[in-house]
């Protein structure tokens, strides 16, 4: 039997390896609308939809500005023919231009730190979203509840780096301007205590990630609530592929707030 995992690749080579593993699907990033390290212009995501029963799943995830609206609009037109089966977005821009074009296919809303209520949910399917990428800033308790009241398919990110922080401005090339140094490498981290976090700057902006997470000890818990996804953007290991499919259990795997509650205090609150 199937399951229900869903992998984003990090090579283009390894695409067809990772699609005979025992899996649901993958997404794939559209060129210049998605934040993934791998990106394809769409007709080579439609050749692979078309030869696959697998599930295809298009990312366009970034913010988009006026300048790429005819490109999304080229991109939802050749979609609505293809095998695709769903459009994972981040802007609402997009869900008004799939309105307008009345593209049928099934939507995701990915909206990283933004939708993480009951109510958020519910407001989103009684408009026709029906799936749900939910940020990993709340706890699996808080999903669990979102999948009940809101009947949102949900995904979520079981493996892989997690952005924390996105800012427009170009970030290590000003950092390295202002202390007169050259930018050597493509990444660079931080470090708090134990814990380093990615730093990577693009085109359109600058990313912090998180640590990497890695939740392959809790998937009896969460198969059957949610669409485990396994981002393997910066890492090499599609190895993890097999060892979550076969229910592996790792040491020292961090689990971000996965089982941490985030409490707020007041300022004069003792």
């Amino acid at each position: 039997m199937m399951n229900n995992l869903i992998v984003i690749p990090n090579k283009k080579k390894e695409i067809n390896t990772i699609l005979s593993y025992n899996i649901k699907g993958i997404i794939l990033g559209v060129k210049s609308l998605s934040t993934y390290e791998l990106e394809f212009d769409i007709d080579d995501i439609i050749d692979i939809a078309n030869n696959t029963d697998k599930e295809i799943i298009i990312a366009m995830n970034r913010m988009i500005h006026n300048k790429d609206l005819t490109l999304v609009k080229e991109v939802l037109e050749k979609v609505e023919n293809s095998n695709i089966k769903k459009i994972m977005f981040y802007d609402l821009g997009v869900f008004n231009l799939i309105k307008e074009l009345n593209i049928s296919k099934e939507l995701i809303i990915a909206q990283d730190h933004l939708n993480a209520s009951i109510s958020s949910n519910h407001f989103y399917y009684d408009r026709g979203i029906t799936n749900s990428y939910i940020t990993s800033d709340i706890t699996f308790d808080e999903i669990s509840d979102i999948k009940k009241y809101s009947n949102m398919n949900i995904y979520y990110t079981v493996y892989g780096y997690l952005p924390i922080f996105y800012s427009r401005r170009s970030l290590l090339t000003n950092y390295f301007k202002y202390i007169e140094k050259d930018i050597e490498d493509d990444k660079y981290y931080i470090f708090n205590k134990d814990l380093k976090y990615m730093i990577k700057e693009k085109e359109y902006g600058t990313i912090i990630y998180s640590p990497l997470v890695n939740l392959i000890n809790e998937i009896d818990n969460i198969e059957n609530i949610i669409n485990p996804v396994i981002d393997l953007s910066y890492t090499d290991d599609i190895s993890i592929i097999d060892k979550f499919v076969n229910k592996e259990n790792m040491d020292n795997t961090y689990t971000g707030f996965f089982n941490i509650e985030t409490t707020y205090k007041l300022k004069n609150d003792k």
